[in-house]
């Protein structure tokens, strides 16, 4: 009598190694190592430079008025309007 042994189909190494990966990527995310990437992002982010992403410029005049013109709203806390204490960027 012959005997025919068992074999793992290519489906499920497939989804193992799939899985795997999800794994990994999980791990760094809640052990913080990805936070390198984010405080970076973070440092540079200013009002001017989300207008300019949008080929658009920043339209505050100054502390008192709120925005010049209705244009796009960004929400957030920016470098270059944290003295006015704002928590948006116009942009138009």
């Amino acid at each position: 009598m012959s005997k025919k042994g068992q074999s793992i189909s290519i489906n499920t190494i497939i989804v193992a190694a799939i899985a795997l990966a999800v794994l990994v990527v999980l791990f760094a995310i809640f052990t913080g190592r990805l936070g390198g990437f984010t405080r970076g992002v973070q440092e540079t982010d200013t009002c001017a430079q989300k207008c300019s992403s949008l080929n658009l410029k920043p339209s505050f005049v100054d502390s008192t008025v709120e925005c010049v013109s209705p244009g796009q709203i960004i929400a957030g806390t920016y470098s270059d309007v944290q003295a006015s204490g704002r928590k948006y960027c116009c942009c138009s």
